[in-house]
């Protein structure tokens, strides 16, 4: 990628060819979430999703074009909030480190750092700063920020790039949880669906007390949870210490914990599967259910292949409840559920959970140019335009179709 600028919306889908640069945009994301976040080191970008990779290679190194120095980054949020960084990396240094950044709001500097100083709030503090760490996670326990600045910025450095793995889900490999409620890949999920549960009863319990009708916390909860019984077989969830008779030796750790489904064909002697017996697709909609709306999970985060797993009817439904989750919390300000979304996949029916016409809705065809270099352009109607005629220009057709057609440029990774 040698120069690019997205215009995003509350849920946004990538799609084109393999090898592109689909996950090359969520990483860039999330490289602005870690300049916001701890800093640049391998454990701080590794935590949140990005490949730990030489940092001279996190810069375009396109052929006939000259080797940049620096890798510049740029990003603005709501209450017209800004943010920017140039990194640089040398020969020999394993760390990308801060050349410059700067953080305003409207006309208002609220930080800033370059080879001529640094200062926050009006107050030099150069001596003191940490060249691989972002000014933000080093002032904002103790200077006075704006709290629009204070809340944009705590918000996006959470940040996570989601690519759950069949083994993690499953339990035959364990890991650190970096961030809860649960491991990018899976790492922790048994505790995730226990905390889980035990907020979604809870809002349950008051729900009935108050008026019995779901408020908006309620409704996110329990439609994600919702998501588990679309394959059609599972009619409960939870965690237990297993029965060693009826667990698989395969797992890492059979003395803890684990998540079973009750199936409604077995007998009820034996009818709790462990996740290491039960199909992947269910896995993957419970994880789906818990980063959307568990109260610990990050509000802004990325969900890489949001196919994975899933035959074509479930991720159409499951890109439609994620659209639904952001929809509900951002119109009903609640304090869980997710509120921008970044979606990757390679199944066209994802396409069909898009109103083209909602401009929170953003779907953008990736793909590379005959430099080398990747492009973005977003795929909507023109702006004359009416649902009628796009229709039209459609013949009738829904986006999955069009897409299969061979009528959206560069969706198949074509030059």
């Amino acid at each position: 990628m040698r120069e690019q600028t997205l215009d995003l919306g509350r849920v946004n889908l990538f799609i084109g060819g393999n090898g592109t640069g689909k996950s090359n945009l969520l990483e860039a994301i999330g490289l602005v979430a870690a300049c916001l976040g701890r800093g640049l080191g391998d454990a701080d970008i590794g935590s949140k999703g990005l490949r730990i990779t030489p940092s001279e290679l996190m810069k375009s190194s396109f052929k006939n074009e000259d080797l940049p120095k620096t890798l510049k980054l740029e990003a603005s949020f709501s209450d017209r909030i800004g943010y920017s960084a140039v990194l640089q990396s040398r020969q020999n240094d394993p760390l990308l480190r801060f050349f410059s950044e700067s953080a305003t709001r409207g006309n208002q500097k609220i930080f800033g750092r370059s080879n001529r100083g640094a200062r926050a709030t009006g107050v030099p503090h150069a001596d003191r700063l940490e060249k691989h760490r972002g000014i933000w996670d080093q002032i904002k326990a103790t200077y006075d920020v704006p709290n629009e600045v204070s809340n944009v910025f705590s918000e996006f450095s959470r940040y996570v790039i989601f690519s759950p793995q069949t083994d993690f889900l499953r339990a035959r490999q364990s890991g650190r949880v970096d961030a809860p409620p649960v491991g990018l890949h899976g790492e922790g999920l048994p505790g995730a669906v226990a905390s889980f549960l035990g907020h979604w009863g809870r809002l349950r319990r008051a729900e009935r007390k108050q008026s019995g009708s779901g408020g908006p916390e309620w409704t996110i909860m329990d439609e994600c949870a919702d998501l588990v019984w679309l394959p059609g077989w599972a009619t409960a969830f939870g965690t237990h210490r297993g029965d060693p008779r009826l667990t698989s030796r395969d797992l890492a750790d059979s003395s803890s914990d684990i998540v079973y489904f009750v199936d409604k064909f077995m007998h009820a002697s034996r009818n709790r599967l462990s996740v290491y017996d039960s199909s992947e697709g269910t896995l993957f909609l419970l994880f789906s259910a818990i980063i959307l709306s568990h109260p610990e999970a990050p509000r802004i985060f990325a969900l890489d292949n949001v196919d994975n797993a899933l035959n074509p009817k479930l991720t159409r439904t499951l890109v439609e409840q994620i659209l639904r989750v952001v929809k509900l919390t951002t119109e009903n300000d609640v304090t869980l559920g997710a509120k921008q979304v970044f979606l990757t996949s390679h199944n066209p029916t994802a396409l069909d959970a898009f109103d083209l016409f909602d401009d929170d809705q953003r779907v953008f065809v990736v793909r590379r140019n005959k430099k080398g270099h990747t492009t973005v352009e977003r795929l909507k109607p023109n702006p004359e335009q009416t649902r009628e005629d796009w229709q039209l220009a459609m013949n009738g057709r829904n986006l999955s179709q069009v897409w299969l057609d061979g009528d959206i440029p560069g969706a198949f990774g074509d030059l």
